[in-house]
């Protein structure tokens, strides 16, 4: 939780600063989730994203840091859904 949290805080900083360095970096950003599109189905379930997301994400204006909002979403997906391992048998 504290890296979460000491991430996000370095995030929400480099936020800061021009336009053109803020486009920059949601295109690096952009670039990182297009990586995310050549696994395999098996290794995007391991790291928690579904290829749903990563188009999604991949569809975001250049203005939106498209790993922060897929970050984001998938966490708040993880949130919603009960784990299957606690569910009833």
């Amino acid at each position: 939780m504290r890296d979460y949290a000491l991430n996000a805080a370095i995030a929400h900083d480099a936020e800061g600063g021009s336009l053109i360095s803020r486009l920059f970096r949601n295109f690096m950003a952009r670039r990182a989730i297009a990586t995310l599109s050549t696994y395999d189905d098996y290794l995007l379930r391991d790291i928690g994203v579904c290829r749903a997301d990563i188009e999604w994400a991949a569809g975001l204006p250049l203005t939106i840091n498209a790993a922060a909002a897929l970050d984001e979403r998938t966490a708040s997906c993880h949130r919603r859904r009960p784990r299957a391992d606690s569910w009833p048998t």
